[in-house]
């Protein structure tokens, strides 16, 4: 096939960055991306045009086929985009286009990458926040109960990242939640407080987004909307998370202005004090409570200069009076109560230390959490937090060598494996020398990996290292069969995204820790201390403790083994090699961290969903209605365990039947509504995996769950069995991971779904 040049697509990409229009994030180009560069009307040939680097003049005249190898889309160059037009051209020896997108990465690294604006994007998204809205008081219905209002615009908005805009083109606004008429009125974001529901949700011609509220007739709903109505409560706030977001002009001297291009209301609010819009996502809670401590600390100090001198006095009016024995009973035990709480503070304090020693913290950051009070709980999620930075920043540090490009493209399975296969003959040996060295050098860095002569340590470039398109393409096309996994259209794979993309766990949304050194411990309050109550006569008190715990996190190794022929083993193709490493990496994430994320046993293996204690576990689904469906979070409700990130996992015959079940009679209201592997039930994210038993269910707040990862993939090769007379050769790969899950309240799991 003809190719050549597009010229204006070169010119566009060069303008993008000479204006700082690049993202450094994942690369995909669907034909979703596609069309939406043809326009509203699907005829902007001009402009889809100049997303492209090469032409096919054989190719008739607009049409998609007429143009190759995107690098970009929604206004900026993906540096990944050309890197990946750079790779599929040398494949197929297209020199011109090899050319001008070496040119054009040449000019990227010309500019500073925003990894700190990424890694900042990264922190906001990660976090919720809040948006102040308004009544249109014109609407209010009496008689109806309702009223309208406006929560949300596209006015710029000052945050303390800089200035924020909500995009309000069509498909940004995912209504699913608070258009579906299930979300609660809320009071002051309190769960536990609702006065009535969101009837309906929409964005405007306008650009604006508006949603009805209903209040409820109970007498707690009653008061409320008779404040609305004398228009004595008048503040509206929408809890919302930010799903995609990117940096759309950098200021030198001044604030950056972020677009969030896609984003999710959560929540409605009324509120009894408006949300400060300039204190930033997440911290609103957490400068409060900094505020009310330090004005406390304050005013405790105040108090306690005014009242020294007459104490002082008191005590020397009263120094000869001698207590009561009941007076004497009471002070005994204010003493103990004030030395019981003095001793769990202590406890705190240390514990605080301990941690920040074992995971490296900073000393500053340690005095903060001291002195501002964070419980262990609050500080278990800032350690998550930075051990997911760090992850971020240094990927499965523990196996990197600091390859070149050069060396990193060198590096084959098959010389690894041929040698293993024959360890004592010098050819394969020889060919296997710089494999060899890599080993050895990762086993210095980590001692505790020692392989000897029997495995082979594969660096995390290797892991990182792009496979051909035919390839990653095949691992998350093809249909997952017995095992399940998730499928996934993705471009620019490698891997570690491929394991991340085949499992469930981790597509639900699961924290993955990776580049672990060691065991990793988080605390956490299993108990609250128990309030007493004294009264003036001095009766007995009996002095409490909070209840402390931890949760850690110790490497398991998980062994997938796939075979390959002795005659595979001896082509020098990469695509062969890359279709191995595929298949270990689709093993890796289905048979050993969803299996063991859902039915881990303990012990060698990591501790599973099912097997945990705390979970709620027998959750009636047989012969599922909505409402035993529906009973499934209201159980986490009750605990105040539904968090973060709540979705289903079934496997597909239970997805079938969720999908055949009507939330009403003799309508189509599917209580499963997608497909059978990945989908919506009830409002929650839903998706299937083969490693559910038949009638198995889980509803759970999969962001609670914790995938640590150590990093330093080792492989070695078996010949048992019937390999030997069938030319076949096993190879193991041994992958450590642990699983910890934070809240067992928030998981609730059912047996019987039918």
């Amino acid at each position: 096939m003809a190719v050549k040049v597009n010229a204006p697509g070169v010119a566009q990409a060069k303008s993008f960055i000479a204006d700082g229009k690049i993202n450094y994030g994942a690369w995909s180009f669907s034909a979703a991306d596609g069309d939406k560069l043809l326009g509203p009307n699907g005829d902007d040939w001009p402009n889809f045009a100049k997303y492209h680097l090469a032409e096919h003049p054989d190719q008739p005249e607009k049409t998609k086929a007429r143009y190759g190898y995107p690098y970009g889309k929604a206004g900026e160059v993906y540096e990944n985009g050309v890197t990946a037009a750079k790779s599929r051209a040398a494949q197929q020896k297209d020199t011109e286009i090899e050319a001008r997108a070496a040119e054009l990465l040449d000019l990227i690294d010309k500019k500073e990458p925003a990894t700190q604006k990424s890694v900042q994007i990264d922190e906001i998204r990660a976090k919720p926040g809040l948006l102040q809205g308004t009544f249109e008081r014109a609407t209010l219905d009496q008689q109806a109960r309702t009223v309208a209002m406006s929560f949300s615009s596209e006015e710029p908005v000052q945050r303390f990242y800089g200035t924020e805009i909500l995009s309000h083109d069509q498909g940004a606004v995912n209504l699913d939640r608070l258009g579906s008429g299930r979300a609660n009125l809320l009071i002051n974001h309190d769960p536990n407080d609702w006065v009535g529901v969101v009837q309906s949700a929409s964005v405007g011609d306008d650009r604006k987004g508006r949603a009805i509220v209903k209040f409820g007739s109970g007498q707690r709903a009653s008061e409320v909307f008779r404040d609305v109505n004398d228009g004595i409560l008048t503040s509206v706030s929408v809890g919302y998370i930010r799903d995609e977001m990117k940096l759309t002009r950098q200021v030198e001297d001044g604030q950056d202005e972020y677009t969030v291009t896609r984003w999710t209301p959560l929540e409605v609010s009324l509120v009894t004090v408006p949300a400060d819009q300039t204190v930033g996502i997440g911290r609103s809670a957490r400068i409060d409570r900094q505020k009310e401590q330090e004005e406390a600390r304050a005013e405790a100090a105040r108090r306690a200069a005014a009242e020294a001198p007459s104490q002082t006095a008191a005590s020397a009016a009263h120094k000869e009076h001698v207590m009561t024995p009941e007076e004497q009973a009471a002070a005994d035990a204010a003493a103990r109560t004030k030395l019981t709480a003095a001793e769990v503070e202590k406890e705190r304090r240390q514990a605080i230390i301990n941690l920040c020693k074992a995971s490296k913290i900073d000393p500053r950051l340690e005095e903060q959490w001291i002195r501002d009070g964070m419980s262990l709980n609050e500080v278990a999620d800032e350690l998550l937090a930075v051990h997911e930075e760090r992850s971020k920043q240094r990927p499965h540090e523990a196996a990197r060598l600091g390859l070149s490009t050069k060396e990193t493209k060198s590096w084959s399975l098959f010389r690894a494996i041929r040698h293993l296969n024959n360890p004592a003959d010098p050819k394969f040996r020889e060919e296997a020398t710089f494999e060899i060295e890599c080993t050895r050098d990762l086993e210095k860095k980590n001692p505790g990996l020692a392989s000897g002569s029997t495995k082979i340590l594969v660096p995390s470039e290797i892991l990182h290292r792009q496979m051909p398109e035919d390839v990653y393409k095949r691992a998350m096309d093809t249909v997952p069969g017995s095992k399940g996994g998730y499928l996934v259209a993705v471009t620019n794979m490698d891997f570690i995204g491929i394991l991340r993309n085949r499992s469930v766990a981790m597509r639900m949304g699961a924290r993955v820790l990776s580049g672990l050194d060691g065991n990793v411990t988080f605390p956490r309050q299993t108990g609250k201390p128990s309030v007493t109550w004294q009264g003036g006569g001095g009766s007995s008190v009996t002095a409490a403790d909070q209840t402390l715990g931890q949760l850690s996190i110790t490497p398991k190794t998980a062994i997938v083994i796939t075979d390959v022929s002795l005659q595979l083993l001896r082509q020098a193709s990469p695509s062969a090699e890359a279709f191995v490493m595929a298949d270990l990496a689709q093993d890796i994430a289905i048979d050993g961290v969803d299996a063991a994320t859902i039915n881990g046993t303990g012990g060698a293996q990591p501790l599973g969903i099912k097997n945990t204690t705390g979970i709620t576990t027998g959750q009636d689904a047989s012969t599922a209605t909505y409402a035993k469906v529906l009973a499934f979070p209201q159980t986490a409700g009750s605990a105040n365990a539904i968090l973060g990130n709540p979705g289903w996992v079934t496997n597909t015959a239970g997805a079938a039947v969720l999908m055949q079940r009507q939330r009403f009679t003799s309508t189509d209201t599917p209580l499963w509504v997608g497909n059978l592997l990945d989908g919506m039930c009830v409002g929650f994210n839903a998706m299937s995996s083969e490693q559910l038993a038949s009638g198995n269910v889980i509803w759970g707040s999969w962001d609670t769950l914790v995938i640590g990862e150590w990093g330093v993939l080792q492989l070695d090769t078996d010949t048992g069995g019937t390999r030997f007379n069938q030319a076949q050769v096993g190879i193991r790969a041994l992958w450590m991971v642990d699983v910890m899950l934070r809240y067992p309240q928030a998981f609730v799991v059912g047996t019987n779904l039918s």
